[in-house]
């Protein structure tokens, strides 16, 4: 019989010592309720948490990682429910984790990672590292690089086609869909690491 483990150690910044108390609360209460729901349609928020020294900022981090058998999904809808209630502190929080086993087996071994907006609480990306290498390995996922230059130009000649879009109503309206991706080469073409996120036809 193979056990297997979800890995993870990250630091939750919150506004005060009364809002990390005001989150462990929550985690409490959720979890007595989750302990009577049957059946569940959200997580277990299991996941080991220790009090750390208040930074001279006056933020109140939280310690969280793995217990033996902590809950990856609990965690993050837990951050979330946090950052919604407006108790975390900071823009964004990210989390990494990865996934191992007691004895070799093809399915043992992953990780992933999670970036978490703390003013909404929304999730702005996600990766499972054994999706993302299945997909790669099976032709669905495409990576194209552009350097610095490219990115520039495309970038004006975009600029350029919204503008006369704005002009002329006999231009195409999918011009003026095109805003995602002018801010991505801009990106670029400032040397910042950009990922586009889609998928094509089935």
């Amino acid at each position: 019989m193979a056990d297997y483990y979800s890995k993870f150690s990250a630091l939750i910044p919150f506004r005060s010592v009364e809002a990390r108390a005001c989150a462990l609360a929550l985690r409490d209460a959720h979890n007595a309720q989750w302990e009577e729901r049957q059946p569940h349609h959200d997580e277990h928020y299991h996941f080991g948490a220790e009090i750390e020294d208040s930074s001279t900022d006056g933020m109140a981090p939280l310690w969280v990682h793995d217990d033996g058998g902590s809950n990856v999904a609990g965690l993050i809808e837990f951050v979330q429910a946090c950052a919604r209630q407006k108790l975390c502190a900071g823009r964004r929080w990210c989390v990494v984790w990865s996934y191992d086993c007691s004895k070799p087996r093809l399915d043992g071994y992953g990780g992933g990672a999670c970036v978490i907006d703390l003013e909404t609480g929304d999730c702005l990306a996600s990766l499972d590292l054994v999706d993302m290498a299945d997909s790669i390995a099976n032709g669905d996922h495409e990576t194209v690089r552009i350097d610095v230059g490219m990115a520039a130009t495309a970038h004006d000649v975009l600029c350029l086609e919204m503008a006369a879009s704005d002009r002329t109503e006999d231009l195409s309206e999918e011009i003026k869909t095109l805003s995602p991706l002018v801010q991505a080469l801009k990106s670029v073409a400032e040397r910042r690491t950009v990922t586009l996120v889609g998928s094509g036809p089935d």
